[in-house]
């Protein structure tokens, strides 16, 4: 039975992140199901943690450094049949028997393979798309910001030193897509704007695919063939352990002379010493990555000093309305559940995507 089966049935709704309890409308809850209850006991995990849990789900140190639930938290859990979050704790089904569905406010899932969740029978829909325009205005400004030289102008000028430094042209050149989801969608169609041309790598692809948002579309087999012809590569793939360091020594050393690479999938997709020795030989005339394999980035981290090296701390979404987004995909999604429809975004944690 679906909760629309009995619109006065009771239907608890759990939303333990604190960032998303501004933005929850108890009014257009109800108008999709009359019995909604939602509970907001805050629980969240630290970045570094849900970083580690992403890359060692499994880990018998990280369960002994998990947070223990509160009183509330764990009834909250245990009465929950929705969830609406960042986070979970891991192993959760015993935690909450009744849950049916987590919807995620993240594209990346890793973190939902410490919670078992097929082990309770669970639906995992995550947030792609919701900050997919956000990231991909930051993937454009960052390629703009190299190929017009703009921090040595800013260097200069805080030196107070006038001297040219003139930079290229983005029109005319050749863009490479690896991983065609949400954000790498959204990236081409504003590089498009510069008049570029654009390859796009996607995992579905099959023999004589195209895609309007790409000029040449390509399977992951073809990614040798796509970096060597690309003058900027951007990273957009999942991180799956299929991509574990997907751009290691080989791959950048058939990276195009010159090229830049901008990273915004997951650290663990790339070698970063291989990285570090890219730049350092002029394999790579740049590169920005906006996540690391370990977050916090540690001080003494050769990534810091790595020439023309330009981090992020894992900061190129917007939080501007970034709950209301959320909310809003999570509306629509509550709306299929209560219905019985097939819900957007599902999840294959055996996949990782």
């Amino acid at each position: 039975m679906t909760p629309g089966d009995d619109p006065s049935a009771s239907l608890v709704v759990y939303v333990p992140f604190p960032m998303l309890h501004a933005a929850l409308d108890a009014e257009r809850l109800a108008g999709i199901h009359r019995g909604v209850e939602v509970l907001t006991t805050p629980f969240e995990i630290e970045h570094e943690l849900r970083t580690a849990m992403e890359q060692d789900p499994f880990s018998d140190e990280l369960r002994a450094r998990a947070p223990e639930l509160t009183d509330e938290q764990r009834d909250a859990f245990a009465r929950a049949e929705v969830v609406f979050t960042l986070d979970v704790p891991m192993d959760l089904p015993p935690k909450a028997p009744r849950l049916r569905w987590v919807q995620c406010i993240g594209s990346g899932v890793g973190q939902y393979v410490a919670a078992r969740l097929p082990d309770g029978d669970v639906v995992l829909t995550n947030g792609a798309g919701i900050a997919a325009v956000p990231i991909a205005e930051w993937v454009l400004a960052r390629t703009l910001q190299i190929i017009k030289r703009l921090p040595e102008h800013d260097a200069n000028a805080r030196a107070q030193t006038w001297k040219m430094a003139l930079g290229g042209n983005l029109s005319g050149r050749t863009i490479g897509i690896v991983g065609l989801g949400a954000i790498g969608r959204e990236a081409a169609r504003r590089f498009r704007a510069f008049g570029v041309h654009l390859l796009g790598v996607r995992r579905s692809w099959t023999p004589g695919a195209a895609d309007a948002d790409v000029d040449e579309l390509f399977g992951p087999d073809a990614l040798t063939e796509v970096v060597a012809r690309s003058d900027v590569v951007v990273l957009a793939a999942p991180g799956s352990d299929e991509n574990e360091n997907l751009f290691d020594e080989a791959l950048f050393a058939e990276m195009r002379p010159g090229s830049i690479f901008v990273n915004v999938a997951r650290g663990t997709l790339v070698d970063e010493a291989a990285l570090v020795r890219a730049l350092e030989t002029g394999q790579l005339s740049a590169a920005a990555i906006d996540v690391a394999r370990q977050e916090p980035l540690p001080p003494d981290n050769p990534l810091w000093s790595a020439p023309n090296l330009f981090v992020s701390p894992h900061s190129s979404a917007s939080g501007e309305r970034y709950a209301e987004r959320a909310f809003d995909l999570f509306c629509d999604n509550l709306a299929r559940y209560v219905a019985g429809e097939p819900l957007r975004n599902v999840v294959d944690l055996t996949g990782g995507y």
